[in-house]
């Protein structure tokens, strides 16, 4: 009598398993998927159950194998992150979780928040994404326009909506005549050859409009001062280039960066030649200098410190 429910398990089991084997054709198969929070789920917050959602569209959208699925994750994950912040005092939430899959940024002055991702559809293509949140609880997207740019990004003049996309890693507060100023330095590497470090002018117009972009930098080029509205160091894909602020000589300093066959046009072969740049603040804009780490080259056998430690 108990045959025919033996034989109704082996196939139950049968079954279990050739699923699991084709689905692993598709989608890797994870066992040990668990919720991100130590709580029991009824003792979770409504911010942490969309926390722990967040989290999971995030692994799908980076890390599944198809493209499509990629999209379709991504778009999961900006409607849930704007349920989250449409949550009542949100901007005071940390977001712990989330932190570890996501930028999230806060300017010095707590004013505003940035939630910033990029999505790796192929090796040819890849796209930025991002929302900022006002400490008041409004938010806006921002809406990577980066590929439509070919020329002229340097002196463009953008909107939330028409956005350089960049993965932003510090944000710096300035002020000029009692007016706050923002600037968001970032990486974008969506070119095929080459890859960019930028440094991003950033504030809100008279009728409270994200803008992105003014003229405050005094730039060097081959020697030729320009003034553009953003700093970008373009250079070599899988070069690595340093760029960030300084607080002990308070500036952003970076990599000077050559050409390897002596051509300045061709920005995709500039590779750092071992000395650094640096954007100087003057009150009302960033000055570019050269050299400005002096490197001391040693001798053979010379000690690296004027006298010895005993």
């Amino acid at each position: 009598m108990n045959k025919p429910r033996f034989s109704l398990l082996l196939l139950i089991i049968s079954v279990f398993l050739s699923s699991a084997l084709l689905a692993q054709d598709f989608e890797p198969v994870r066992f040990d998927a668990k919720p991100i929070h130590d709580k029991d789920i009824s003792k979770l917050s409504p911010i942490e159950i969309l926390e722990d959602s967040l989290v999971y569209f995030a692994d799908s959208m980076y890390y599944s194998a198809f493209p499509e699925n990629k999209t379709d994750a991504c778009y999961k994950f900006i409607k849930t992150i704007r349920a989250a912040i449409n949550i009542p005092n949100s901007f005071s939430y940390a977001f712990p979780k989330l932190r570890e899959s996501i930028v999230i940024l806060e300017s010095p002055d707590k004013a505003f928040r940035i939630y910033n991702w990029e999505i790796i559809k192929s090796d040819v293509e890849k796209r930025y994404y991002g929302a900022m949140q006002l400490q008041n609880g409004s938010f806006f997207p921002l809406i990577d326009v980066s590929d439509q740019i070919v020329r002229g990004i340097e002196d463009s003049i953008l909107m939330n909506s028409r956005w350089m996309g960049a993965l932003y890693y510090n944000i710096i507060q300035k002020e000029i005549a009692g007016e706050k100023l923002y600037f968001l330095l970032g990486w974008n590497g969506a070119s095929t050859n080459s890859e960019k470090k930028i440094v991003e002018a950033f504030g809100f117009n008279s009728k409270g409009q994200a803008v992105f972009g003014a003229p405050l930098f005094n730039t060097l080029d081959r020697g030729q001062r320009k003034t553009p509205n953003r700093f970008l160091v373009e250079y070599q894909k899988g070069a690595k280039l340093s760029l960030n602020f300084d607080t002990q000589t308070d500036q952003i300093i970076f990599d000077h960066c050559e050409s390897q066959i002596g051509d300045p046009v061709k920005k995709f072969t500039y590779i750092p030649d071992g000395t650094y740049d640096g954007l100087k603040w003057d009150g009302s804009k960033w000055n570019m200098y050269e050299n400005v780490v002096q490197i001391n080259f040693l001798e053979q056998g010379a000690a690296p410190v004027e006298k010895p430690i005993k």
